[in-house]
C-alpha cells in the first residue's frame, strides 16, 4: 500500500447500539464522539463509552475504537 493513500489515513470505528445495531464509520479524517453522534442523528437518551470508558463528546475517536450506546435505565419509584 502507498503511503499517504486514502485506505491508510481512513479511521475506522465501530459504532454498537446495544439490542439495535453494530455499524462500522469510515472517514479519511479523525473525528469526535460528538460529530458521529451528530451524524446519526443522536441527541440524548442513550449512554455512550469508547473502547468501555466514559468520555467527553469532545473526544477525538481513533481508528479501531469501539463506541457502545446503552439505553438510560431509570429505576427507582
Amino acid at each position: 500500500m502507498k503511503k499517504g493513500s486514502t485506505l491508510e489515513q481512513e479511521t475506522v470505528v465501530k459504532i454498537v447500539t446495544l439490542g439495535k445495531s453494530t455499524q462500522e464509520v469510515r472517514k479519511e479524517r479523525p473525528f469526535t464522539l460528538d460529530s458521529i453522534l451528530t451524524e446519526l442523528g443522536i441527541n440524548g437518551g442513550l449512554e455512550v463509552r469508547v473502547n468501555g470508558q466514559a468520555v467527553e463528546r469532545t473526544r477525538l475517536l481513533t481508528h479501531g475504537d469501539t463506541v457502545l450506546m446503552v439505553p438510560k435505565i431509570k429505576g427507582g419509584r
